[in-house]
């Protein structure tokens, strides 16, 4: 038999233990002290990945949609001129929201 050092084993260890013998494993203090080795590799890419980490940039709030360009485009393709309502949104600041915006109007009299 072996004698495993347990030097500063807690009480989860050696709860651990305990439980790994109850499953049947012949060598538990060994599995034990080897979960409880230390891990250079992964502290090191812990150390890394929180080195690296850049956090995200502040959201810059989207632009608002332009009511009235989306009712004026919406009326354009009401009348069946998609050019002059495709020319409306595109000048807006947020073309493809007041595009979206444009649909709510569209067939409304």
């Amino acid at each position: 038999m072996r004698t495993i050092r347990r030097d500063g084993w807690t009480a989860a260890d050696y709860d651990s233990e305990q439980i790994l013998h109850q499953l049947g494993h012949r060598d538990a203090a060994a599995r034990v002290t080897r979960a409880r080795h230390a891990r250079p590799l992964r502290r090191a890419w812990r150390t890394l990945r929180a080195r690296l980490h850049r956090p995200a940039p502040a959201e810059t709030p989207a632009p608002s949609i332009d009511w009235a360009a989306a009712r004026a485009a919406a009326d354009a393709v009401n009348r069946g001129d998609t050019a002059t309502a495709d020319r409306i949104v595109q000048a807006t600041a947020d073309p493809r929201g007041t595009a979206f915006a444009a649909f709510r109007f569209i067939g409304v009299k």
